[in-house]
């Protein structure tokens, strides 16, 4: 079936703003709601000369604003990217987690199917897994033991969206489970708005460099790794948007990981900054974080085998393309 009017919640945010780039060059008709006023601002001002954009300023949960989209705006899909995502914040307030990311997405998935909206693309995480014991490939049978809010409220969702697809058969819908995000758009058109407030590793160096200072924490330097640092798996977000696209074009259906595949240290992110940025790094070496697991690599052969997608961008290009995006904001 062929989606030409797509509605993304969280379209003006970091990995929103990047579907919508890519949805809008295959020629359909975007919708956003995105509730942040100034990201929603840069949206359109980045995209004021072209057609086929609508941008409304409103949390995905107002009545109003859902009730009157779904109606006007002929909506046949949707890729919900809108939630609260800092780990650290769901651990001090857990509530706010579940009403936003769990209990809103529910009111959402009830005004959809009340209007015939059966074709529904989710924005998960690799959080839903926890610490898993086999973290060096970590696949989607691995079995999720979230150990925060923000994990658990992503996991519940999902088991909605199960319930509702076992229940209703015309219901359609994908979840991708993330690992590591990093970059961006790599002509420099799509800005993340709200990148100095990142507390990813990627994003918080470059943060540092781009202030004119150089030091930078590296929590733990000695767990049972080839340099003693973590290792984490890293995707670019225009490969996390290339498998969305797929998966509407395609009405693919099902859970999947969406990561390289391959781990990168602490030390190979601080090294390749410097790559990039021709800047010197000062490292300062703290404790462990608690929770912190020394290896998390994703499995995405199951999407990869069955649409043929493969990731194409190496860290240094992840690194390199937000750079060049920040040192432009």
């Amino acid at each position: 079936m062929n989606y030409n009017n797509v509605l993304v919640t969280g379209g003006a945010g970091y990995i929103g703003s990047h579907a919508v780039n890519s949805l809008l060059q295959s020629g359909r008709n975007v919708v956003v709601i995105d509730k942040d006023k100034e990201a929603c601002d840069s949206l359109r001002d980045m995209y004021r000369k072209r057609k086929g954009l609508k941008v409304y300023c409103a949390d995905f949960s107002n009545d109003i604003y859902i009730d009157g989209i779904l109606s006007n705006e002929k909506i046949e899909a949707v890729m919900h990217f809108a939630a609260d995502v800092s780990v650290e914040e769901s651990s001090r307030n857990p509530l706010k987690y579940y009403y936003n990311n769990t209990a809103k997405t529910i009111e959402l998935l009830e005004r959809l199917i009340r209007k015939g909206i059966y074709r529904f693309i989710f924005s998960s995480t690799a959080a839903v897994y926890g610490m898993p014991n086999n973290s060096e490939n970590i696949t989607e049978d691995t079995v999720c033991r979230p150990i925060n809010a923000y994990g658990n409220s992503k996991l519940m969702t999902e088991h909605v969206l199960k319930k509702m697809s076992d229940s209703i058969p015309a219901f359609k819908y994908t979840t991708f489970r993330y690992f590591n995000v990093a970059g961006m758009e790599i002509t420099g058109k799509v800005s993340d708005y709200r990148w100095r407030e990142r507390q990813n590793i990627i994003p918080k160096y470059l943060q540092v460099l781009s202030a004119g200072k150089n030091k930078v924490n590296i929590y733990g330097t000695d767990y049972k790794t080839p340099d003693g640092t973590c290792i984490r798996d890293y995707i670019h977000p225009e490969d996390i948007i290339s498998a969305h696209m797929i998966a509407l074009d395609d009405d693919i259906e099902g859970v999947y990981n969406l990561g390289s595949s391959s781990g990168y240290s602490v030390w190979d992110i601080v090294e390749n900054c410097v790559a990039v940025t021709g800047l010197e790094i000062d490292a300062n070496h703290l404790p462990r974080r608690k929770g912190d697991p020394p290896i998390l690599v994703a499995n995405s052969e199951k999407f990869q085998k069955l649409t043929g997608w493969e990731p194409n961008y190496t860290l240094k290009e992840m690194i390199a393309s937000a750079w060049y995006s920040y040192c432009k904001s």
